[in-house]
Parts: structure tokens; sequence; C-alpha cells
């Protein structure tokens, strides 16, 4: 179970899924934002993205920004607790999802608020 590989794994996915959906577009900016997100840096890809694409990418972006809070999350040793109330997440949960930011307790009382 490598969470990080597999996170570091679904960026490279949905980064990959939002630059085929853009070389589909007959939209001329679509294009040249090819270019520019292929020589953006990893650390900036996803506020450009965010940025300059519609809301038919906002599922993608989403994702990619909660896949980004995880791989932070590891960089400064926070990875596997909950963001709301600090207590460590089921394994299973973060097996299921690597990017899961919320215990079982704590995902059900923000759905339900």
């Amino acid at each position: 179970m490598n969470h990080q590989k597999r996170l570091h794994d679904e960026l490279t996915q949905v980064k990959s899924n939002i630059l085929v959906m853009l070389s589909k577009s007959p939209h001329p900016a679509h294009q040249g934002l090819i270019t520019t997100l292929k020589h953006t840096a990893n650390n900036e890809w996803l506020d450009l993205a965010a940025k300059r694409l519609g809301p038919e990418y906002a599922n993608l972006i989403n994702r990619m920004t909660m896949l980004e809070a995880a791989v932070s999350q590891i960089d400064i040793g926070q990875y596997g607790y909950c963001c709301d109330c600090e207590e460590k997440i089921a394994t299973a949960l973060l097996q299921k999802d690597p990017a899961t930011q919320r215990c079982t307790k704590c995902a059900i009382k923000r759905t339900s608020n």
C-alpha cells in the first residue's frame, strides 16, 4: 500500500485527461494552453489550469486539488490525519481513496450540514 505512488500516478492521469480534453477542443486558445501547461512546473500546474479552464473541467480540477492536498500532507508529515478533527483516518478509507481528507465521523458530519 504505497499511497504516495498512487497519488502521484493519479495526478499524472488527471493531467493527461485534461490535456486530451483540450486537444479535442476546437478553440484556438485551448491549443495554446496545451503548450503552456506542458511547459509549466508541477507546483504551478493546478493554479494555471484552474484559472484558465471552464466549468467542463471542474471535476478534474477538484480531484487534482484533493490529490495535491494529500501530497502536501505527506510532505509535512500530516498524511492520514483528518483535516477537521486531526484523528487518524481509517486505513480502509485511505486504501479506497488515498486522497481522503476526513475520518468517517467528520465526513458524515460535513455531508449532513
